[in-house]
């Protein structure tokens, strides 16, 4: 079985609201639903924390800032890159 890396983003305020990202390399950059209270955006990246790490497929990475979690996606992409080249 492979394990497929979760990177999770931190609470950002957009539009009035709070959300989150996460990327994979299978489905790329998703934002999560906008709250418009911090709290029930805090409970709900927390849920799918806790439901991701409990998953075995999954290796998660919980990024505390947003330069974390956009440096690490660029660093996964840019490997994803490396290998789709590599001679085989």
């Amino acid at each position: 079985m492979q394990t497929t890396e979760l990177f999770i983003g931190p609470l950002i305020e957009r539009n009035g609201g709070y959300c989150y990202q996460t990327f994979t390399l299978r489905d790329g950059l998703r934002t999560s639903f906008r709250y418009r209270r911090v709290e029930e955006a805090r409970y709900d990246r927390r849920a799918l924390i806790a439901e991701s790490a409990a998953n075995p497929r999954y290796a998660v990475r919980e990024c505390e800032t947003l330069a974390e979690f956009e440096e690490i996606v660029a660093k996964a992409r840019t490997a994803a890159g490396d290998c789709a080249s590599a001679p085989k």
